[in-house]
């Protein structure tokens, strides 16, 4: 990897905020009801140059899926892995493995 490179990825995963609410505008057009949230080793601050910054997006919509993805991924150019799901998928599996306190409501 090159340094220019590296330097890029670090800026993005540092101000996650800001490529989180630039993926919260694409999905908002899609749902607008859905609630998206950042969590894990960007919200600790304990990320490396291999993080990504994972986005949960709890939507009611969840056809919607691969419009979200493809719209997402096509738009945004940063280290990022969506997360995709219903209320209940997120009480039944999500809920278990992210600390509350960790997760950041965009």
């Amino acid at each position: 990897m090159s340094r220019k490179y590296e330097n890029k990825i670090y800026d993005q995963l540092k101000n996650y905020r800001r490529i989180a609410e630039e993926v919260k505008k694409i999905i908002k057009k899609i749902d607008p009801e859905a609630k998206i949230y950042v969590f894990g080793s960007v919200v600790r601050g304990k990320f490396t140059g291999a993080s990504d910054i994972d986005i949960l997006v709890i939507t009611y919509k969840i056809d919607k899926k691969y419009d979200i993805m493809v719209n997402v991924y096509r738009e945004i150019d940063a280290p990022i892995e969506l997360h995709i799901v219903t209320q209940e998928m997120y009480e039944r599996w999500y809920k278990k493995f992210i600390n509350e306190k960790e997760l950041v409501n965009i």
